[in-house]
């Protein structure tokens, strides 16, 4: 979906979020967003508005809630999710760790779950290595069922 499909007068893609998903019935619906669209109010609209979860990348845009997840006790998280894939010209291994948030302070709608992914990828043509750290956040959760990306 892009702002073009939502006859938005717009040209602000944080503007044109809630007209751009007003039309549809996402209620138990996963929306999934980049971090431009890691903002309160569509977190709050998402939650309260469309009965919808949300799961939104935070990075630099967001430097008081980055700080935040980044310094939970992510050492503390004993289970942990690995998935290796092989593909596109690379070998990726992939660590997922959850941490339940409530009451840690986190300053953001509905927050419940914070998400680190360490992604590991090795160029097979080149032997190169990669390393990057993404953060994410998400509401309580009940009975999700679908899913919507934007």
């Amino acid at each position: 979906m892009s702002s073009a499909n939502c006859g938005c007068r717009t040209t602000n893609e944080i503007s044109a979020f809630t007209a751009l998903l007003a039309p549809f019935d996402l209620a138990g619906t996963v929306v999934t967003a980049d971090a431009l669209h890691t903002q309160r109010e569509h977190a709050k609209w998402l939650v309260e508005v469309k009965k919808a979860h949300y799961l939104l990348v935070v990075k630099g845009n967001q430097p008081k809630l980055h700080a935040a997840i980044k310094a939970l006790p992510w050492k503390d998280v004993t289970a942990r999710r690995y998935d290796r894939e092989r593909g596109h010209g690379r070998r990726e291994t992939r660590s997922v760790r959850t941490l339940t948030v409530t009451g840690l302070g986190l300053d953001f709608p509905h927050v419940v779950q914070a998400v680190k992914i360490l992604r590991h990828r090795t160029d097979l043509k080149t032997g190169k290595v990669t390393r990057q750290t993404v953060y994410a956040i998400r509401p309580g959760r009940s009975g999700v069922s679908r899913r919507c990306t934007t």
